[in-house]
């Protein structure tokens, strides 16, 4: 600091006002560092020496992917990363996650896909429709008993709730590339074999973790990419239908999503997030699918695309 912003401090200091500099990267005080509970909670995962049986199921994946295609979504008509129609971009990141399922299949990874529907347009869904009649494992398509995002939210965890299985819960917005099944599904078997630990696996960083929120975490080195401890996640995720029902009070209230009175009650913070003081969190670096809404959404050093472009 030079003289003259000491000289300013000193002035607004009387005033209870303080100078900092604006730093490039954000090297932020950790507070409480050794006594971190989120890092605790992983580090107290993988240091369970007492022998556990569990008899959750791991060996079947259900995938939930919420789709709303319609004049009435977002407001706009086309999507400002992709430049293209907002339907042409939600088919596509719906046909990404559908190869990616082929591709897991192929890899002898048991899956179903349950399509909750909010109500697209006829002609998006029969697009939908002809996408999935390349999929090669069991699908249905549900359309949501009530509109709106937070209404396909709920129905679609309550969906979980009495299934002993592996679950990801997943948005129509998400670019995947085309082994994020496969390497999900592997990553959470790894783990809960050796630890007999639920885990949540957010498919890419969040992206406030570089920018508005700061905490230290574990990395570690998987198969194909590492493996980052996390705290913060989107509601599309990876986990198991035992840790929804064992958590239920966390989903409840993702209902009010979208609730212009309530919309807060349903805000990731308030509900699954609290997840993470219970189970471990964990986020691909680099990320294996992205969330293409904007910019502003998206991890660092991934090229979104080269992915685009290959389907």
């Amino acid at each position: 600091m030079n003289e003259v912003l000491r000289v300013l401090e000193k002035i607004f200091k009387k005033s209870g006002y303080t100078i900092k500099k604006n730093p490039k990267y954000n090297l932020l005080p950790l507070k409480d560092y050794q006594n971190n509970p989120l890092l605790k909670n992983v580090y107290d995962s993988f240091d369970n020496r007492e022998q556990t049986v569990s008899y959750d199921d791991i060996s079947m994946l259900n995938i939930c992917l919420r789709t709303c295609i319609n004049k009435n979504r977002a407001g706009q008509s086309y999507n400002e990363l992709t430049g293209v129609a907002v339907e042409e971009h939600l088919l596509k990141c719906i046909q990404s996650l559908f190869i990616s399922i082929n591709e897991a299949i192929k890899n002898n990874k048991k899956i179903k896909l349950v399509v909750f529907d909010d109500r697209s347009d006829s002609s998006s869904l029969e697009k939908i429709n002809n996408l999935l009649n390349d999929l090669e494992c069991e699908y249905e398509i549900l359309t949501t008993k009530n509109t709106g995002q937070g209404n396909s939210l709920y129905e679609h965890f309550s969906f979980s709730r009495d299934k002993n299985s592996l679950f990801y819960f997943c948005e129509d917005d998400y670019l995947h590339i085309p082994n994020a099944i496969h390497e999900m599904i592997n990553f959470y078997r790894d783990i809960y074999e050796e630890t007999s630990t639920h885990l949540l696996i957010h498919p890419q960083e969040h992206e406030l973790i570089y920018s508005q929120i700061n905490y230290p975490s574990y990395i570690l080195e998987g198969k194909k990419r590492r493996w980052r401890t996390i705290s913060h996640a989107t509601h599309t995720f990876f986990t198991h239908s035992s840790i929804v029902d064992k958590y239920w009070s966390y989903f409840d209230d993702t209902k009010y999503v979208g609730n212009k009175k309530k919309r807060h009650l349903g805000s990731e913070k308030k509900t699954t997030n609290k997840l993470f003081n219970h189970i471990p969190g964990f986020s691909p670096i680099p990320a294996v699918a992205v969330h293409l809404q904007s910019k502003e959404s998206l991890p660092p050093f991934f090229d979104w695309k080269k992915v685009w472009d290959s389907f």
